[in-house]
C-alpha cells in the first residue's frame, strides 16, 4: 500500500447501467461513432470506473447491442498489464453461469485493451442499496445467494474475482443478478503489486490478507460477500465514516461487527452467517462458495417468516390468503308403489298351482246338495293347497340354515349359499384380525334361519388397514399432529430434544419412517427440537491440558489452546481461560485457553576473557542477573569464570555470578 487514496471506497459504477446516451455536459468522447475490430460501433458512454469506461456499442456482425469495456490508458501503457489482460479475460470467458456477465470478445483500439461482453437492462446493487437504505432479509438472502452460485462458477474454473463489492453486481429487470468485472481486479492488482509494490482494491469490502499478505483466493471473495450481506441488512459497511487506513487497520486487526449491534431484531442465524463469511481469519471462513452457499441455505431456512419481510426500521405488512370449502349434501327419495285390487265376485274358485292363484268365474247349474257337496270338496282343496303354500312361502318349511361362514374363504361361502339358492350380496372391509379373503361375517349370521328368498349380506376381509405414514420432519408440532390425524393414524408419544440442525419447534425425528406402509392403530411417535444445546464451559485454570481437551470435546466443544511460558504454574497446565467459565455456548463453538510452557529458559552465554562491563551487557540482553566477586580486588578487571559456566540452560532471570581477576 503506498497512499490511504488506494484504498478509499469507489462508488462509481464499474458496469453498466441504465442509460440512453450521453451526458451533454461531459466532453466530447472521441471514441462515439468509432467501428471496432470492423465489427463493434460505440454508439454512446455508460460510465467511467477506477480501471475502465463502459460504451453502449451495436455488434454489426451479429446485430446486437453489446458492453463495450475500454482499459484506461494508464493502464494499457503497461505491456505487463495487457498480457494479464488478455490472460484473465479468456479465464473469465470460461464461466458459464446465469449469474456472470458473460464475455464475448477481446481486443486493442488505440493501444487500449477492450472487453466485449453482455450488455444487461437494469442497475446495479449500489444504486438499489442507495435508493432503499437497506434490504429486507429475504432480499439480502436471495441477493446474496445469486453472488455465491456466481462465485460458485468462477471458482470451479479457478477463477477469482478479487473485487466483490456492490458496484460490480448488476440487478438486471429479470432473474438473478449478475456479477461482472471477473479478472480484471486480478490483473490490475497484479501490476500494481510488481510497479508500485500495492494492492488495488475497495478498502470497505477488502479481505485482510489483502492487505497483510497480498495473497489471494476463493476465501478473500467469501469475505467480501460476508461485508456485503451486512450492509444490505444494516445499510452500512462495518467501520464506515472511518477513513480508509483506519478501516483497512480493522479489517487485519478487529472483527467484523454482527449485523444485530445495529439492528437487535435480528437473529442469531444471520450473525453466525455473517460471521461465518467475513471471518478474519481465512481457515474459519467456508473453503469456496459451494460451502457458503450451504451455510447460507440452512440459516434461510432457519428465518421465520415474520423476520423474512424485515428491514432496518422497515416493518412489511403481510396478508393472509384464507380457504373456504363447502360441503354437497346427498337427499335419497322413495316413492310407494300403488296397491292393486281384485275385482270382486259373488261366484270365485280360487286354483292354486304353483304358487300363483288365479280367479275365474262359472256358472253351475248343479243341484243344491251337489252345491254343497262341491263347496266342501272345494273348501277342502283350498285348505289344502293354501296350507301347504303358507308352509312352503311364509311358515317354518321357507326357512333354511345358513352354511358355517365366518372364518371360510369367501369362494367356498357363496359356492354353498348357491347351492341353497340363496341370494347374496357381498361386501370388503378391513380386520385386524381376518386375513385378507376370509369372511368376516354374513347376515343372517352362520347357521342361523334364513327365510328362502332372504339375500344374504357377506362381509369379506381387505385385511389390515394400512396407512402411509406422512413425513413429520421439519414440520411444527401442532402441523404433526394434523398431519398423523389427517393419515388416519394415532399420535403417540411427543418429546423434546436438543438439535443442533432443526430450528426450535419443529420435528427432528418420527418412529416410523415417513413413506412406510404401517397399521391404522400404530402411534406414531415423534421427537421436537429445543434449539441448540445450551452448554456451559467448565472452569479449567490449574487443569492438565490434555484433561481440558478430553472435558471440551466430550461436551461437543472445540478446544483451541494457545501456549505461553509461565514461571509460577506447570509445563501443561492451564494458565487462564480467554471464555470465561459459565460462558453460554453452543457444540462446535471454541473455547479458548491458555497452556503453560513452564519458565523460559536460557543459555548463559560465553564471557570468560571479556571485561567487566561487556560481560555484565550480554548476560542481562539474555535475560539473566549479574553479582560479581572479585579476585585480588579485580585488578584487571576480566571474567576469569561465571557460575553457571557458559553454555548451562537456565531460567530466565536466573542469577550469574562473576569471577573477575
Amino acid at each position: 500500500m503506498t497512499s490511504e487514496t488506494e484504498f478509499e471506497p469507489d462508488n462509481r459504477s464499474d458496469e453498466h447501467i441504465d442509460a440512453d446516451g450521453q451526458d451533454s455536459s461531459m466532453p466530447a468522447d472521441p471514441l462515439i461513432g468509432l467501428l471496432v475490430d470492423d465489427r463493434y460501433r460505440i454508439q454512446a458512454r455508460l460510465a467511467r470506473g477506477g480501471m475502465a469506461t463502459v460504451y453502449v456499442a451495436h455488434d454489426e456482425r451479429l446485430d446486437r447491442p453489446v458492453a463495450l469495456k475500454v482499459i484506461h490508458p494508464h493502464l494499457a501503457e503497461s505491456a505487463d498489464f495487457v498480457a494479464r489482460f488478455r490472460r484473465e479475460a479468456r479465464a473469465a470467458a470460461r464461466i458459464v453461469s446465469p449469474g456472470v456477465v458473460s464475455v464475448f470478445d477481446q481486443g486493442v483500439i488505440h493501444g487500449q485493451g477492450f472487453l466485449v461482453m453482455e450488455l444487461i437492462d437494469g442497475t446495479n446493487l449500489r444504486a438499489l442499496l442507495q435508493a432503499q437504505g437497506a434490504f429486507t432479509v429475504s432480499q439480502s438472502l436471495q441477493y446474496t445467494q445469486d453472488i455465491l452460485e456466481a462465485l460458485r462458477a468462477a471458482h470451479r474454473v479457478g477463477v477469482i474475482h478479487r473485487d466483490i463489492k456492490p458496484e460490480n453486481v448488476l440487478v438486471p429487470s429479470e432473474g438473478p443478478v449478475r456479477v461482472t468485472d471477473f479478472g480484471l481486479a486480478r490483473a490490475a492488482s497484479e501490476v500494481s503489486m510488481s510497479t508500485t509494490g500495492s494492492m488495488l482494491g475497495t478498502v470497505a469490502y477488502m479481505a485482510p490478507e489483502i492487505a497483510t499478505t497480498g495473497v489471494c483466493d476463493a476465501r478473500t471473495d467469501i469475505y467480501a460477500v460476508g461485508i456485503m450481506l451486512n450492509e444490505m441488512l444494516t445499510g452500512a459497511v462495518p467501520w464506515q465514516g472511518e477513513t480508509a487506513m483506519q478501516m483497512a487497520y480493522h479489517h487485519v486487526n478487529d472483527s467484523v461487527p454482527l449485523p444485530s449491534e445495529f439492528e437487535p431484531w435480528i437473529p442469531r442465524e444471520l450473525d453466525d452467517l455473517v460471521a461465518a463469511l467475513a471471518a478474519k481469519d481465512p481457515e474459519d471462513r467456508p473453503l469456496d462458495a459451494q460451502e457458503a452457499l450451504d451455510l447460507l441455505l440452512r440459516a434461510r431456512a432457519s428465518i421465520p417468516a415474520e423476520i423474512a419481510g424485515k428491514r432496518a426500521e422497515v416493518e412489511a405488512a403481510e396478508e393472509d390468503g384464507e380457504h373456504k370449502t363447502a360441503a354437497l349434501g346427498l337427499v335419497e327419495l322413495t316413492a310407494p308403489l300403488p296397491a292393486q285390487k281384485l275385482p270382486a265376485t259373488s261366484q270365485a274358485i280360487v286354483h292354486v298351482s304353483g304358487g300363483v292363484t288365479q280367479v275365474a268365474h262359472r256358472k253351475t247349474r248343479r243341484s243344491r246338495f251337489g252345491k254343497l257337496a262341491a263347496l266342501i270338496v272345494s273348501l277342502l282343496i283350498v285348505g289344502v293347497v293354501g296350507g301347504l303354500w303358507w308352509w312352503h312361502e311364509y311358515g317354518p318349511g321357507s326357512y333354511i340354515t345358513m352354511p358355517v361362514t365366518d372364518g371360510r374363504t369367501v369362494t367356498d361361502v357363496e359356492n354353498d349359499l348357491r347351492t341353497l339358492h340363496l341370494k347374496f350380496q357381498e361386501r370388503e372391509d378391513f380386520s385386524d384380525t381376518v386375513q385378507t379373503g376370509i369372511v368376516i361375517s354374513t347376515t343372517p349370521g352362520s347357521q342361523e334361519r334364513v327365510h328362502k328368498r332372504a339375500e344374504v349380506l357377506v362381509v369379506v376381509s381387505k385385511g389390515v388397514d394400512m396407512r402411509t405414514a406422512p413425513n413429520l420432519k421439519g414440520m411444527a408440532t401442532d402441523a404433526a399432529k394434523n398431519a398423523l390425524t389427517s393419515s388416519g393414524l394415532a399420535v403417540g408419544n411427543v418429546t423434546e430434544d436438543w438439535s443442533e440442525d432443526v430450528e426450535k419447534g419443529k420435528v427432528i425425528s418420527q418412529s416410523v419412517e415417513a413413506g412406510s406402509s404401517i397399521r391404522h392403530d400404530t402411534s406414531v411417535d415423534f421427537v421436537v427440537s429445543k434449539g441448540r444445546e445450551p452448554l456451559s464451559v467448565p472452569a479449567l485454570g490449574g487443569k492438565s491440558a490434555d484433561e481440558v481437551r478430553q472435558t471440551l470435546e466430550s461436551m461437543g466443544l472445540v478446544p483451541e489452546a494457545t501456549e505461553a511460558f509461565s514461571s509460577t504454574v506447570a509445563q501443561g497446565t492451564v494458565i487462564s481461560q480467554e471464555t470465561a467459565a459459565g460462558t453460554t455456548l453452543h457444540r462446535g463453538d471454541k473455547v479458548q485457553y491458555t497452556v503453560s510452557k513452564g519458565p523460559e529458559t536460557v543459555e548463559v552465554p560465553t564471557v570468560q576473557g571479556l571485561q567487566e562491563s561487556q560481560a555484565r551487557s550480554a548476560l542481562e540482553a539474555a535475560g539473566l542477573q549479574v553479582r560479581v566477586e572479585r579476585f585480588m580486588g579485580g585488578l584487571f578487571g576480566t571474567v576469569r569464570s561465571s557460575d553457571p559456566a557458559a553454555g548451562t540452560v537456565v531460567p530466565r532471570g536466573t542469577t550469574v555470578t562473576l569471577t573477575i581477576v
